[in-house]
């Protein structure tokens, strides 16, 4: 599925458009994506969509008349749009099973018409210019599902670049907002009450993998309480819709309104006095004669002292606070078991209703402080889905970028400078050691043993026992230390190469530290170490031994030559022991340097000492920089 969504493109696309096609309402909202800029310098601000006049959200509700005009929002509802054979529905937003559903139909004839509203509306929005993310409820988290809600995107002609969930677009919103961000420090918790769903998303920056669980008590419950407890049980009305069953959906979206006036009052306290009125809602100059007269003077009132009144009253017939509440507890026993609750951040339009944070206050056990909320909550998913979006088509562009950096680092030229270093860099260290063998040898020949009378044949035998000893126990040790150094280096140069193309893009992921960071066994400096140590440690040894016969014990025979010429009758053992030394240590610079060139020569010229450490660097490389280029991704699933 994911070859058929677009891919971000720095130089073409100029804008992240973020769509929440919720059940009860819609809103959109976009992002500029300023390549030019470095992260510091972006913007990275959501400038929401005013999709109808001046108004952000728009109810989620379609007709689509016989003729083939689509209305959307409250123009769905229209009485001169309401006709025989209309397909007008509210709410109509479901998990989708096969596409040519009728209510995936109309889901993609939804989406193709909010698309087309939101480039009428937004000027810099230009075909090609832009790319669109969508969300999901949390609650649909099948991947069957999931390719099934992305090609009813495509299918209607937006220019997907991926989908995220809803709570995971709340909380990327929620996280951005100082009012929230210190809570999530320590964990907090995203409350997003929308018209199907309840979602839980738990937070805690120690834990950065968030935890998410919806529960099917949205706020459209209420409207159909009102629909179903109040209008069907007018028997006028009632019996209207028994006889004009197409009028259904009008009237669940009256429902729907009246729930919102009965909420959006500022003083809780008022007199709720609503009143749903038959001939507001259906033409009945379409109606016969004899229905006019019938139902042009039909209304239901809504009457309650107060707005707690119609909560008691909602609670007595549809137990609603008691739902939220167990959808809670539940939340927290089962999901979030012992996890610490900071603060709760309301979002979704549903979460203005009064009887919500008494609820949640007592339940999280938090002070009013404690429970924070955007003044425009019907927007929060919409914006996070536009700051998601272009965190996604930033990183996949960094990500592209990495991949290219790979390519470079790992390209033989680049290989065969690395392998040239690590060769200089054993045959020193390995001349190095071998001569302090050598120079532990003298000094012990030195000082021990002085009543015997030995000479340079003697520590020319010593050396030898030595050397063998060393390149047998000690030598493979050194190697391994080496590889070790050697890759550590070039792991740290990754990294500082990798984080210059990071810092521009997104700083504060930069990779800190990459000893600590690679956990896989497969990416051990240690393991890599000892592979080539394996299958190399053999051939040093016999290149060891090659330039020591060359270079060192060539130089006895000069020492012995060197000998003669010594007057040694008046000597003491221990002074002629020191000449003895002295004549061969006097060599060193020459002999070590003579031994590195000797290794250095060897070692590019053996062609399986070249492959396997080559092969292994490659490989090595790639695992690496593959594991940070992973990394760097914000995963918006």
């Amino acid at each position: 599925m994911d070859y058929l969504l677009v891919k971000p493109d720095k130089n073409r696309h100029r804008y992240v458009v973020g769509i929440d096609f919720g059940h009860g309402e819609t809103s959109a909202a976009w992002c500029k994506l300023e390549w030019d800029k470095s992260a510091g310098k972006r913007e990275s601000i959501p400038y929401d969509v005013e999709l109808i006049g001046n108004l952000k959200v728009i109810p989620s509700a379609i007709n689509i008349t016989p003729d083939g005009r689509c209305y959307i929002g409250e123009d769905a509802f229209h009485s001169d749009f309401m006709m025989d054979g209309a397909k007008m529905r509210v709410g109509f937003k479901q998990c989708p099973k096969e596409i040519e559903g009728e209510s995936e139909q109309l889901m993609i004839e939804y989406m193709r018409s909010i698309y087309a509203r939101i480039i009428e509306k937004v000027d810099k929005l230009q075909k090609g210019n832009h790319i669109v993310y969508i969300a999901r409820p949390s609650g649909w988290t099948d991947d069957e599902t999931k390719d099934l809600y992305q090609r009813m995107a495509l299918e209607a002609g937006i220019p997907l670049g991926g989908l995220t969930s809803e709570s995971r677009a709340a909380i990327f919103y929620a996280i951005n907002r100082d009012e929230f961000k210190k809570n999530v420090l320590q964990g907090g918790i995203v409350f997003d009450l929308g018209s199907s769903t309840l979602d839980f998303t738990y937070l805690n920056f120690d834990d950065p993998d968030p935890i998410d669980h919806g529960y099917p008590c949205g706020a459209s419950i209420i409207e159909q309480a009102i629909f179903e407890q109040r209008l069907l049980k007018d028997n006028v009305f009632s019996d209207f819709l028994k006889k004009y069953p197409m009028y259904k959906d009008a009237f669940l979206f009256e429902c729907r309104k009246k729930k919102e006036a009965i909420y959006n009052t500022s003083d809780t306290n008022l007199r709720v006095r609503e009143k749903i009125e038959l001939a507001h809602i259906v033409s009945l100059d379409s109606l016969p004669e004899e229905d006019i007269d019938k139902y042009e003077d039909v209304a239901l009132k809504l009457r309650f002292s107060n707005v707690n009144e119609f909560n008691e009253w909602l609670e007595q017939v549809c137990h609603y606070k008691t739902d939220i509440k167990n959808a809670i507890r539940n939340y927290l026993n089962q999901w979030i078991r012992g996890k610490k609750v900071y603060g709760v951040y309301l979002a979704g339009g549903a979460t203005r209703m009064n009887f919500l944070k008494p609820i949640i206050t007592e339940m999280f056990q938090l002070s009013d402080e404690q429970v924070k909320g955007d003044s425009e909550p019907s927007l929060t998913v919409s914006r996070g889905i536009a700051l998601i979006g272009t965190a996604d088509a930033v990183t996949t562009v960094l990500r592209e970028d990495l991949e290219r950096k790979k390519m470079q680092l790992v390209e033989s030229q680049r290989l065969c400078m690395r392998m040239d270093k690590l060769v200089q860099d054993m045959a020193e260290c390995i001349s190095e050691t071998s001569w302090n063998v050598v120079h532990e040898a003298c000094s012990d020949f030195k000082r021990k043993d002085l009543d015997k009378n030995l000479g340079a044949k003697d520590l020319e035998a010593d050396i030898r026992m030595r050397l063998e000893k060393f390149t047998e126990s000690e030598l493979s040790s050194v190697i391994s230390g080496i590889f070790n150094q050697f890759f550590q280096y070039e792991s740290e140069d990754v990294r500082m190469e990798l984080n210059d193309i990071i810092r521009y893009y997104a700083p504060g992921q930069e990779i800190k530290n990459v000893r600590n960071e690679v956990s896989d066994i497969s990416l051990d400096i240690q393991s890599i170490s000892d592979i080539c140590m394996k299958h190399t440690s053999g051939i040093v040894n016999k290149l060891l031994w090659a330039a020591l016969g060359i270079f060192l014990f060539g130089v006895f025979s000069l020492i012995y030559q060197a000998i003669k010429f010594l007057i040694y009758k008046f000597k003491s053992e221990e002074n002629r022991r020191k000449d003895i030394c002295q004549e061969l240590e006097k060599n060193e610079s020459k002999i070590k340097s003579d031994i590195k060139s000797e290794l250095v020569k060897t070692f590019l010229e053996d062609a399986s000492f070249s492959n396997i450490v080559s092969k292994e660097l490659k490989s090595y490389l790639e695992k690496l920089i593959q594991y940070n280029i992973d990394r760097v991704r914000i995963p918006i699933e």
